[in-house]
């Protein structure tokens, strides 16, 4: 498992999409990762609705 130094400034480049529920992203410090929409919610179990964070600009979820 990979975890970052604090203070570490490593950003995400690029996101793509992989199959129907999978996510390919590419960090700037040259690695990868690969992920399943179960794997990223199990990562972030507290979702909120985006108005409530102040992201008006993106679409609203698939219902």
């Amino acid at each position: 498992m990979y975890t970052l130094r604090h203070g570490s400034d490593m950003h995400i480049l690029n996101i793509e999409r992989d199959g129907l529920d999978g996510l390919i992203v590419t960090f700037s410090d040259g690695t990868y990762g690969a992920y399943v929409i179960e794997e990223l919610l199990e990562l972030r179990p507290c979702r909120e609705l985006a108005r409530e964070q102040g992201m008006q600009n993106h679409p609203p979820p698939a219902n």
